[in-house]
């Protein structure tokens, strides 16, 4: 519907990549603006669920991606004792599905060479600062001063963080960073496994293992923001002690990390901002929706976010399309904002009730058929809200 219009997309994520994939096949004129200074993946590893899989596909990478990366059957957890929480079986929530345990690196990869090949133009180092509209179309400056644009369309892919997402919504206060993130790392595992493996000490503490093809696994070790240096302070060897009073499974990993300069602390942050696109600026991915990763839904999201914008785009004038995708996206990013904001102090928080009153929960609802399979809905990517599936 729309003729070529000349779009600036700020960020290469998974959305920002999928998007200018997409956009330059259509035949619009595609600027990428990254902050870094070269493209490369953020993160060990995510799970592409089957949400995000169908995706993939249309964009003609999921072969590729598929084949470098593990098969993940289920999703199980366990106390420290060694009791079961949960065995979450994506064939449960249909027949043949499964999720894959991707490394980034893997993704971002395809995407990048995708996006060149359909020719996207990509900008490295170029920090966005602000937005300024004028008749011509929307210009972007970056933190150094230089101006990109003018655009008919921008579309803010900049993750969590987003300053996009600010301008947007000047002052809203619907931000929250969480107390808690994770120690993130990766290393080869020799003993094979088809699930995310995760480990719970209470409610303090989150030990999970997700393979990530090519016989690697991600590694995550969940604690508080303020407790980092505190870790290091105390030395590799205690860590890996800890580690091994955990999950036993999981020292090998440690060990050929060898050491903290070899993990990446990541926290975590909440916003769902009341405003999500004016005429001619749009939000997409982590922007659009930030939300703990505890549900594993974060890069499918992103890439179910940049197919509906780009086919809205291409069936509707501007203004229409993105209203349009607004609607369309609105039910199915708030309700998984919803399930991570309730889920997420179950598993990490300093309060021990909750951690209690999880390990009686979970394995009573998934002792109920309608209850777990609600659940194996959700973590597949599948429910777009509490009575509706995609």
């Amino acid at each position: 519907m729309n003729e070529s219009l000349r779009i600036g997309i700020c960020g290469f994520g998974v959305a920002g990549g999928a998007l200018a994939v997409l956009l330059a096949r259509a035949g619009h004129r595609v600027t990428l603006l990254e902050r870094a200074p070269k493209v490369g993946p953020v993160g060990a590893g995510f799970l592409l669920q089957p949400s995000g899989q169908k995706i993939l596909a249309q964009l003609g990478l999921f072969d590729a991606v598929a084949q470098r990366s593990a098969r993940i059957e289920r999703l199980e957890a366990f106390t420290e004792t060694g009791r079961q929480l949960t065995d979450l079986r994506y064939d449960h929530a249909g027949s043949g599905l499964c999720a894959y345990g991707v490394q980034r690196g893997v993704l971002f990869s395809a995407l990048h060479e995708t996006a060149l090949l359909a020719g996207t133009s990509v900008t490295l180092a170029a920090e966005i600062a602000e937005l300024d509209e004028t008749p011509e179309g929307v210009l972007v400056r970056d933190v150094t001063g230089r101006n990109f644009g003018p655009f008919d369309l921008v579309v803010g892919t900049d993750g969590s963080r987003s300053r996009v997402r600010e301008w947007l919504n000047p002052g809203n206060g619907r931000r929250r960073e969480y107390t808690h993130g994770a120690l993130w790392g990766s290393g080869h595992l020799d003993s094979p496994h088809d699930a995310l493996h995760q480990v719970a000490r209470s409610a303090r503490q989150l030990l999970g293992l997700l393979p990530i093809g090519e016989g690697r696994v991600a590694f995550f070790w969940g604690l508080r923001r303020d407790e980092v240096d505190a870790l290091q302070k105390r030395g590799y060897e205690r860590f890996r002690e800890d580690v091994a009073a955990l999950c036993p499974r999981a020292v090998p990993v440690v060990d050929e990390l060898g050491g903290f300069e070899h993990l990446s602390f990541a926290g975590y942050l909440h916003s769902l901002p009341r405003r999500v696109h004016t005429g001619r600026v749009v939000l997409a991915g982590d922007a659009a929706h930030a939300m703990s990763p505890h549900l594993g839904q974060g890069a499918n999201l992103a890439l179910l976010d940049a197919e509906c914008l780009a086919r809205h785009l291409s069936q509707s004038p501007l203004p229409e399309a993105l209203s349009r995708y607004a609607a369309e996206r609105r039910s199915h990013s708030r309700y998984l904002s919803i399930l991570s904001q309730v889920l997420s102090p179950f598993f990490q928080s300093e309060s021990r009730v909750l951690g209690w009153g999880r390990d009686i929960a979970l394995p009573l609802f998934c002792a109920v058929p309608w209850m777990r399979r609600q659940m194996e809905l959700s973590v597949a990517g599948l429910k777009e809200g509490f009575f509706h599936r995609l």
